[in-house]
């Protein structure tokens, strides 16, 4: 079969080729963090190594020993540069690498023997390579990028398992396509490799399925405990009220018996018995009166039951709330979302050491209504591909997600802010209909 072997300068063309596809496949479905400097500068020096490697391991060995080479010195460090460059947890990262690499391997065995079969030499052989990576690259941008990162929900542990499923076919691979001798030199080998890759791709499909009815089973899981949230937030709101008008019954109550006794106090004659009766009452009055963030009542009720509980934590608020009339969206969609937003500023400002537990609640009403909900955090903040902020903990997350929908609902936009250690939610509402 033909490798061109002999072609020293055209076997690196080629090997370039396999290198750049083969990265451009494992990046296909990559979420990447660093810049595009930083990203090209890590590629150029990357490829500068895998050409010394290999015109060195070419003129020194031969192509049987550099093609077992080439794993732990070509694809090892590839994959270490993408694992520092992507979003992915540690095993997903790995799992991704490995699988792209399986079958980037198994391209180039087939394209090699495509051009053997052809009987075509070294412009055949390129147009075949860059034709067909081209083609697997643009399908996986194109049908797997989105489905790929959907299976962030699956824990790092799990890919842990999964990720010998690809090690192991890389490996097998390798084996059957240089042991005893290179695989176009064994007819029986090329046949193994076949068989190979029909279980690798039944393997993957499987994988794949299985996967991705997991995550429709949890979506639906989600969705369900997104409906939970908001209903939650309802009966906060709901006992928030309940417990202010249970206490402006008891005032009313209250205020007929203080009524009666001042009536008797001065119908005796005792008025400086009334005015100290009077000062007491008073200050009774101004011990139980809750603070109004906000004149509407169901907005107030929310704001002041969270505030509450921040300031239980140690955490110093600042309040700027108001809400217009006419406010476009359903009021009690609006504070379910609110109150989700402040649940999890208070949980995450919580989690701040020292005095520095701060959170800020503004509202400004120019050309649109926009609620800003702003706290102190620790630790790192990611997202996902939607804009959202991930949570890392297990079980966390609903909350984002009901915001999430009540803006998609609303034709609201959200606007997540990480700056100097504040984390800034800003909920941005279309403009009410005059």
């Amino acid at each position: 079969m033909t490798t061109f072997e002999n072609d020293i300068t055209y076997y690196m063309v080629k090997s370039l080729v396999v290198v750049v596809s083969t990265l451009l496949m494992m990046s296909s479905c990559m979420k990447i963090k660093y810049t595009f400097k930083k990203i090209l500068a890590a590629f150029v020096g990357y490829i500068l190594w895998t050409g010394v490697f290999t015109f060195a391991s070419m003129k020194l060995w031969g192509i049987v020993v550099t093609l077992r080479l080439s794993i732990p010195v070509i694809s090892v460090p590839a994959m270490v540069i993408l694992y520092f460059i992507s979003n992915y947890s540690p095993w997903q990262a790995v799992f991704n690498y490995t699988m792209q690499l399986s079958v980037s391997v198994i391209l180039a065995m087939s394209q090699t023997i495509a051009v053997s079969v052809l009987g075509g030499g070294k412009l055949m052989d390129l147009i075949i390579r860059i034709a067909s990576y081209s083609l697997c690259i643009f399908a996986e941008l194109k049908f797997l990028r989105k489905k790929f990162a959907l299976l962030d929900y699956i824990p790092d542990k799990n890919w842990r398992a999964l990720t010998f499923v690809p090690i192991g076919f890389t490996v097998l691979f390798f084996l059957i396509g240089t042991y005893p001798v290179h695989y176009t030199e064994s007819v029986s080998n090329t046949i193994y490799i076949y068989a190979v890759t029909a279980v690798m791709l039944l393997t993957y499909v499987i994988i794949f399925l299985s996967l991705v009815s997991q995550y429709n089973l949890q979506l639906s899981e989600y969705t369900n405990s997104i409906l939970t949230s908001q209903s939650e937030s309802f009966q906060k709101q709901l006992e928030a009220i309940n417990s202010t008008e249970e206490q402006v019954r008891i005032m009313r109550h209250n205020l007929r018996y203080n009524l009666i006794v001042l009536s008797d106090m001065l119908t005796a004659g005792d008025t400086s018995g009334a005015l100290e009766y009077l000062g007491s009452f008073g200050q009774k009055l101004d011990e139980s009166q809750k603070e109004v963030y906000c004149s509407n009542s169901t907005a107030n009720a929310i704001l002041a039951y969270y505030i509450d509980r921040a300031e239980s934590k140690s955490i110093k608020t600042k309040v700027q709330f108001a809400m217009p009339e006419n406010i476009s969206v359903d009021i009690m969609d609006f504070t379910a979302a609110v109150a989700n937003a402040l649940e999890n500023a208070v949980n995450a400002c919580a989690k701040v050491s020292g005095g520095k537990k701060k959170l800020r609640i503004k509202t400004t009403e120019s050309k649109q209504y926009i609620v800003e909900i702003a706290n102190n955090y620790t630790g790192k903040v990611s997202f996902d591909e939607e804009g959202l902020p991930i949570s890392k903990e297990s079980g966390h997350g609903i909350g984002t997600r009901s915001i999430s929908a009540f803006a998609q609902k609303n034709n609201a936009v959200l606007d997540y802010d990480v700056t100097d250690k504040w984390f800034k939610l800003r909920i941005v509402l279309p403009n009410a209909e005059k």
